[in-house]
């Protein structure tokens, strides 16, 4: 609850652009702390008494989820709920249905059903399924901020994404190349409880060229204080004979540097090594799933 909320905005789309102005005016009006709208779960739930005003996002029409087709690309709205893009019909297609298993794993029905994308995104919460699998997926972020639009890659926006919000910015779109080679996705967690979100979590996709992978990408969570992409495991992977041994030899390489914070839920020991074997398991389902 906002015990010092005074004001409420929610500016309607009535002329293209000037909805999404009006609101990023508002976010920048000095002398009141004014902060975006989105899903609400997380905004209400911090309680923070200096927020003063809010910009409800529901009216600006960035709800849409599509596949552009020149080139192919899987555009999410940042308004689109998580439950809705669960159950998009494009979703089980791409990456073996990678984005939709990650939001299976956070929060019951009726959060999925209120909580939006694009709040998952600037928050980029450590142990979030979905942000890890966007990342395996090699997702771009669309920001607009006063002076226009621009795109920029998920684990580049995750690393800046204080700064760039503060401008004020507004997280519009998330789009996903549509990859075009035999492509499969996995995610490996462990939690608590089935219903419990996850301690770890590891997302992978791999798209192949015959034995050989094209690219493979892997991206964690619950390992370090934001999800972590590990696209150099594409560089290093590419054009190369898939084989187990390597895989599991690079993985262990990578969870050896991690510095994890560990807490009730888990030790920084435990998380490591949650994080070599989830990482290996869900490179090795992807692979599988590719064929």
């Amino acid at each position: 609850m906002l015990l010092n909320l005074r004001e409420y905005h929610r500016p309607a789309v009535e002329a293209p652009g000037q909805a999404l102005d009006h609101a990023l005016t508002l976010l920048a009006r000095p002398g009141i702390r004014t902060v975006p709208l989105a899903g609400g779960d997380m905004l209400l739930a911090s309680a923070d008494p200096t927020v003063e005003a809010v910009v409800d996002l529901q009216g600006l029409g960035l709800d849409a989820i599509r596949v552009d087709e020149t080139p192919q690309v899987f555009a999410i709205g940042a308004m689109a709920k998580r439950g809705a893009l669960a159950a998009h019909e494009a979703t089980g297609s791409l990456y073996g249905g990678i984005l939709a298993d990650a939001d299976r794993r956070w929060g019951g029905s009726v959060q999925r059903n209120r909580a939006t994308v694009g709040g998952a995104v600037a928050a980029a919460a450590p142990n979030d399924p979905l942000m890890v699998a966007l990342l395996a997926c090699d997702a771009w972020v669309t920001l607009r901020d006063r002076a226009g639009a621009s795109k920029l890659p998920l684990s580049l926006f995750v690393s800046r994404r204080a700064d760039l919000l503060a401008a004020p910015a507004l997280v519009v779109e998330v789009r996903i190349p549509w990859p075009t080679s035999p492509h499969g996705g996995a995610l490996a967690a462990v939690a608590r409880t089935p219903a419990d979100a996850p301690i770890v979590v590891a997302a992978a996709t791999v798209r192949r060229d015959g034995a050989r992978c094209d690219v493979a990408r892997l991206a964690l969570g619950g390992v370090a204080d934001a999800p972590l992409d590990l696209s150099e495991m594409a560089v290093v992977l590419a054009g190369q004979p898939w084989s187990d041994t390597a895989i599991t030899d690079l993985v262990a390489r990578v969870a050896a540097g991690l510095q994890p914070i560990g807490d009730f839920r888990g030790s920084a020991a435990y998380r490591r090594a949650m994080a070599e074997t989830l990482g290996v398991r869900a490179l090795r389902t992807a692979w599988a799933r590719a064929a």
